[in-house]
């Protein structure tokens, strides 16, 4: 699995090491990536001006191709927009539960309830958020990843 992998910036011709969270990020045309930094002359610029280290499709056009292999309905469900759904789907669901513990704190009395209520919003709003994004992640791009472009790593696409 490659932890790492280098992108020209074509307006300098020098090249970017991307690691980590960004390379994924990078890497997976899902993402919705649209601009993305050089780190040789520091200018953000958009994708079409980056191309991978050893290859002449810029990462606009890579990101391309290979979202044409999915359907439209799965690029609805599996990119940025069925992103947010479970975002606010997780948010909704923690803030509901902060408001029902909060209520139930009402019985220790106002102030507990409010401080409470509060917190509990506030922790459990932030959890399922998370919880909707890993849910997102794990379930549905993940499945959409192996099914069209057949890798289990994002990664990896940028080899092929």
């Amino acid at each position: 699995m490659p932890e790492s992998f280098h992108y020209v910036h074509l307006p300098c011709g020098e090249f970017t090491e991307i690691r980590g969270p960004e390379f994924e990020s990078v890497a997976n045309p899902l993402s919705g990536i649209q601009t993305t930094l050089c780190a040789h002359c520091g200018q953000q610029d958009d994708v079409e001006e980056f191309c991978w280290e050893g290859s002449e499709e810029t990462i606009a056009d890579y990101y391309h191709r290979l979202l044409l292999q999915i359907p439209e309905q799965e690029l609805d469900r599996a990119g940025r927009a069925g992103m947010f759904k479970y975002l606010i789907m997780g948010g909704i669901g923690g803030f509901a539960a902060g408001v029902f513990i909060g209520l139930i704190l009402g019985r220790l009395g106002p102030i507990v309830a409010i401080v409470g209520g509060l917190i509990a919003v506030l922790l459990l709003t932030t959890l399922g958020v998370l919880m909707g994004f890993l849910h997102f992640e794990n379930n549905v791009v993940a499945p959409v990843v192996k099914k069209y472009w057949n890798v289990d790593d994002v990664r990896l696409l940028v080899q092929q």
